[in-house]
């Protein structure tokens, strides 16, 4: 029987992070690329976080080393970060260029958000 933990471990490991990378870069993609892309995604953010937690001594010391707690937490703040991401990217509306400019603090970015209609409630 599968438990409860072994399904949201997975989940947290080997697709969310991935799947809201892929939202974020791949919006045109198909169902299928996507779901391929977010495990791939995914493997690569649990690597970094690995990475992060236990390259060497001192990190080790510094991060507290690769354990069940740490691994979860870190998955955890990275997941909810990108969904926060993606909440902001959506209810913007924004692409890759209104993004560059929105960040880069330009005052064309402050136009385009002005001008951009709003919706009728």
């Amino acid at each position: 029987m599968i438990d409860a933990i072994a399904i949201a471990g997975f989940l947290f490991a080997l697709f969310l992070p991935g799947f809201f990378v892929t939202t974020l870069f791949f919006r045109n993609a198909k169902w299928l690329e996507r779901i391929a892309l977010s495990i791939t995604f995914s493997v690569m953010v649990a690597l970094a976080i690995g990475l992060s937690l236990g390259y060497n001594e001192a990190t080790k010391i510094a991060t507290g080393g690769i354990n069940p707690y740490n691994v979860w937490k870190w998955e955890l703040i990275v997941t909810g970060a990108l969904i926060a991401i993606n909440l902001i990217v959506y209810r913007k509306n924004l692409n890759y260029h209104k993004l560059k400019e929105l960040l880069s603090g330009s005052e064309e970015a402050e136009v385009l958000n002005e001008a951009k209609p709003k919706k009728a409630k």
